[in-house]
């Protein structure tokens, strides 16, 4: 499975032009498949600044109303405009946002001094972008294939997965899971044609 890495690193995100159409008409599976595939990043953004699991759920239902409300803004009007990089964005906004109000509640106590924290408190940065950047592409390629493992049975993922990662023999695989090599031959195809789908799937309109 690692050659659908290359694809991810190389594009940025995997979400295609229907899947935004349908998330934008209020299709409630598409709504849903986005959330699950990229719920993470901001969590995993959120975690990188430093915060808090409970702070991380507050800022995740902020970005989650954030999007709602501007996911018709976004285009692709450059070939390196990517949703993960303004979805990222829109969670640093919303993290320096979460930081001020911070600073704010702390006014009342600390005078002035308080508000010179408040003047003074930067925009949040993700440093270390070669780790960011790994930490991502590995989130959305253990969601992606996920989605993917749930569209088939557990023998057919069983056969694909010891005949590609664990490189056991179609015949030793079909022995053991009491099935013919063809029908082993036959998983292997149609899960690693969904998964090209899915991985190259955001070249659809590009």
């Amino acid at each position: 499975m690692t050659d659908t890495n290359v694809n991810l690193e190389r594009h940025g995100d995997s979400i295609t032009t229907s899947w935004l159409s349908g998330i934008r008409q209020g299709e409630e599976l598409a709504w849903q498949r986005l959330l699950d595939m990229y719920l993470p990043l901001v969590y995993l953004w959120c975690r990188r600044q430093g915060l808090q699991d409970a702070d991380v759920l507050d800022v995740g239902q902020d970005v989650l109303q954030r999007l709602a409300k501007g996911l018709g803004r976004f285009r692709r009007d450059r070939p390196e405009d990517s949703f993960r990089g303004w979805l990222r964005q829109i969670t640093k906004n919303a993290i320096g946002d979460h930081f001020r109000k911070k600073q704010k509640q702390g006014v009342g106590q600390g005078g002035s001094s308080a508000q010179e924290q408040l003047a003074s408190v930067p925009a949040p940065e993700f440093d270390d972008a070669a780790t960011l950047l790994a930490d991502e592409v590995q989130i959305l390629h253990h969601r992606i294939v996920a989605f993917v493992r749930s569209e088939f049975s557990e023998q057919d993922w069983q056969a694909y997965y010891r005949i590609t990662v664990e490189n056991q023999a179609p015949s030793d695989v079909a022995e053991t899971l009491g099935i013919t090599r063809n029908q082993v031959y036959l998983a292997k195809s149609r899960i690693q044609k969904r998964l090209r789908e899915e991985f190259g799937a955001f070249d659809e309109g590009k």
